[in-house]
């Protein structure tokens, strides 16, 4: 069954393109969508920002968008005055999943020539999987790391097809929207340039790297008159992100924070997964040899940038390599590993190696299990399990073991399906719209400065007003060395004690910033106001001060401290 549908798909433009457009739906579905959460938390303010410069009157934070070098919110500005930013970005959010799932198809065909591996290719990407870093391949909303992810793909195509310079071409166009993405497609393009010289040639290479350079040229202008690359080793600060929000991120590993260890695992079993399935790859008669070789010398692109990050951090803590968060190189083994692991389940699938009940617990797992050390457990069980009713009683189980994975990402906070194009409407949105209708742009708030998550928005996107502080600002603060040091003396304020106090575990510093906040008493907030010129304060039910109170939800109040007479 599955070989005819493959079949079918491979001769019919118009049934692969169905096939991508139900991938699509399905990914968006599954994953949900919601505005101004994540990492759109920062970039919404930013663009409404550049939009209109009366916003966000003396936050600190908003004046961060300079270190961002890409041309990508700028597009956006006109549609933001326009009206019509929130349908744009979800029209743009669905096109690249679709053109995602469309070059992972091509990119598929080129490498092994086998529909079957394309078809159950473009399967594995509809789940989330994590690795290495803990991003995605599809992510919440529309980004610009998402926004290149097909084009990049495609370049990946061309340089396997020995189209070297039009890969090159590709890069340095998708350099000017996302910096940080294309460095990891050109360390891999430079490493197989390198190890493969000869078959490519030096003619292939000089030209690639001209094109590469004079596409990307706006961005390396841009660059070149702002802040210069920093090689200088900051210890100090590698410690304060680790300390804050991205453990996970650079240290990696913690004996106390167990999510760190199911997503650094889960990088090696791709790179495990990776190199079992490449020799079978290879063996294929339809398979391009030097295809093959150069996926390879990728893989090991990828293994390298992996240790120059462990080195950095631990070692020789340089501040380019942590701005770059090379880590996030996680996301191409990722992709990969599943490409190579996708032809090793049709080769088997093809030649019959396991029962029909081992095959759906190996293809089953692949498909929907969103972590790859899960892959790797069901391939070593149909390999040496031989009992065939211990095997059809896994099979059984396998429904169960998804449904539980996904339980425990739901219960994390990780996992919010469902489809927000302007936003969830929760009490939480609706104090900050309440604030954007009905006081001045200028205005600046104290609020909850834990109030920000994977599903969750920061005050700053839906009320369009400034906050004294929030922890959400940290995730600037990974690319801004020193930010942190003015950034600590305003959080102390609003959460005496809980930065002391963080050791890297992300959930349990949320509730030790919450517990710190709502410690503070009406005298203590008042000074605040008076200390950073906050007209506002909002504060989550039940917590309550003797303040006049403006307006109030089912879950917050926001208080009036105008007037306040300070010292």
């Amino acid at each position: 069954m599955l070989n005819t549908i493959a079949s079918q798909l491979s001769v019919s433009f118009f049934k692969r393109h169905l096939l991508f457009l139900a991938a699509t739906l399905s990914t968006v579905l599954l994953i949900g969508y919601n505005f101004g959460t994540f990492d759109e938390a920062m970039h919404i303010p930013f663009l409404k920002a550049s939009a209109d410069p009366a916003l966000y009157r003396a936050d600190g934070m908003i004046g961060l968008h300079s270190i961002y070098y890409s041309y990508f919110w700028s597009f956006f500005v006109p549609i933001l005055r326009a009206g019509w930013l929130e349908p744009t970005l979800f029209a743009v959010h669905l096109a690249t999943i679709y053109l995602s799932f469309w070059a992972i198809w091509d990119l598929s065909e080129t490498l092994f020539h086998n529909s079957l591996t394309s078809f159950l290719g473009v399967l594995g990407f509809i789940v989330p999987h994590f690795s290495f870093s803990g991003f995605p391949v599809f992510e919440f909303a529309p980004l610009s790391r998402t926004f290149v992810l097909p084009f990049l793909l495609i370049a990946l195509n061309q340089f396997f097809k020995g189209r070297v310079p039009l890969a090159f071409l590709i890069a340095g166009v998708m350099y000017n929207i996302h910096v940080v993405s294309v460095n990891f497609v050109m360390a891999m393009f430079g490493l197989a340039c390198l190890l493969e010289f000869r078959r490519i040639g030096f003619k292939k290479i000089a030209l690639g790297a001209g094109l590469f350079l004079v596409t990307a040229l706006p961005v390396l202008l841009w660059k070149a008159g702002g802040d210069p690359i920093d090689f200088t080793m900051r210890a100090e600060w590698v410690a304060f992100l680790n300390k804050t929000l991205f453990f996970h991120l650079f240290a990696m590993l913690s004996p106390t924070y167990p999510g760190t260890w199911a997503i650094t695992f889960g990088g090696i079993s791709a790179i495990w997964l990776f190199f079992i399935a490449l020799p079978h790859s290879k063996a294929r008669p339809e398979t391009d040899s030097y295809t093959v070789v150069t996926a390879r010398n990728f893989m090991y692109a990828g293994i390298i940038v992996v240790i120059v990050h462990i080195i950095a951090v631990y070692l020789l803590p340089v501040t380019i390599l942590i701005q770059s968060q090379i880590i996030r190189m996680g996301l191409w083994i990722l992709i990969l590993a599943y490409l190579f692991f996708a032809d090793y389940v049709a080769k088997l699938h093809e030649e019959k190696a396991f029962s029909r009940p081992a095959f759906f617990i190996l293809s089953g797992i692949f498909i929907f299990s969103p972590t790859p050390i899960l892959v790797l457990v069901a391939l070593a069980f149909v390999k040496y399990v031989k009992n065939a009713k211990t095997v059809q009683l896994v099979a059984r189980l396998v429904p169960l073991i998804i449904a539980i994975t996904y339980a425990i990402i739901w219960l994390m906070g990780f996992w919010h399906p469902g489809i927000y194009i302007y936003g969830e409407n929760t009490p939480w949105v609706d104090v900050q719209i309440w604030a954007r209708e009905n006081t001045p742009q200028a205005a600046r708030f104290i609020t909850p400065p834990e109030k920000w998550g994977v599903q969750e928005s920061d005050w700053r996107v839906h009320s369009e007003r400034a906050s004294v502080g929030t922890l959400s600002e940290i995730l600037v603060a990974a690319f801004q060395p020193g930010y942190e040091l003015e950034w600590k003396t305003r959080f102390n304020t609003l959460a005496p004690g809980a930065f002391e106090r963080f050791d890297g575990n992300y959930f349990q510093s949320i509730e030790l910033v919450e517990a710190a906040y709502y410690s503070l008493s009406t005298d203590s907030l008042m000074n605040i106001a008076c200390q950073y010129d906050a007209q506002y304060a909002v504060i989550e039910k039940p917590h309550s001060h003797p303040l006049p109170i403006l307006y109030e939800n089912t879950e917050y109040r926001l208080y009036d401290l105008n007037g306040l007479r300070c010292p």
